[in-house]
């Protein structure tokens, strides 16, 4: 079973959670997780002024996501930057290539979840996890949460600001883009990739009996 973690990311902060998201799904025996990025659409030269070129070096040598990425997956991970509370327009310019596969079925039945980023706990990162999803419920894909019971304790963090939660896992980036990613977004991210991995291995393997 393969589980394709789909980001985009300028700063590192989204392939710092799709790595931990990877040992997630991962911890699931039968599972691989394959990590892509999206194709950047901003140029160098703005990119340097961002001061994000050494940050993008550090995971340009993931392969590009196509649309063949998401069709030969069993489950499909999506992780992009909060702008507005919305997804960032590179995302946004990726999805919006699948109506051909939306019009053959060809994700249908696949799982999907998502994640994000926000410079602060308020940023809108919930309602950008929601429009991630909104593709997901387009192309009649089964749609994981991330499981918030009381019994799920890295999932109920009261001491400090940290990012969350049911929608998808997300982290607080800071105003600058300079903080790095905690121990408990971590644990957020890793329990998204192993409970998204649990779910596609039970739809696999109960689509095997039918």
């Amino acid at each position: 079973m393969n589980i394709h973690i789909i980001f985009h990311s300028i700063h590192g902060h989204g392939y710092a959670m799709a790595k931990e998201i990877k040992k997630g799904a991962e911890m699931i025996e039968g599972v691989k997780a394959n990590i892509f990025r999206v194709p950047e659409t901003i140029s160098a030269e703005i990119i340097e002024t961002m001061g994000a070129t050494d940050k993008i070096k550090t995971f340009s040598h993931l392969p590009l996501a196509t649309i063949e990425t998401m069709v030969e997956a069993d489950a499909i991970i999506l992780g992009a930057p909060t702008y507005f509370g919305t997804p960032s327009g590179q995302m946004v310019a990726y999805l919006n290539q699948f109506g051909e596969e939306w019009v053959k079925g060809a994700l249908v039945g696949k799982v999907g979840s998502s994640f994000t980023t926000s410079s602060e706990q308020n940023g809108g990162a919930e309602t950008c996890l929601r429009n991630l999803n909104t593709f997901f419920y387009h192309q009649g894909m089964i749609i994981a949460s991330v499981p918030t019971a009381l019994t799920y304790e890295e999932m109920h963090i009261e001491h400090k600001p940290v990012g969350g939660y049911s929608y998808g896992a997300s982290m607080i980036t800071g105003g600058m883009n300079d903080y790095e990613i905690s121990e408990e977004e971590r644990k957020i991210a890793r329990l998204q990739g192993k409970h998204v991995a649990k779910i596609t291995k039970a739809l696999w393997l109960g689509m095997k009996s039918i």
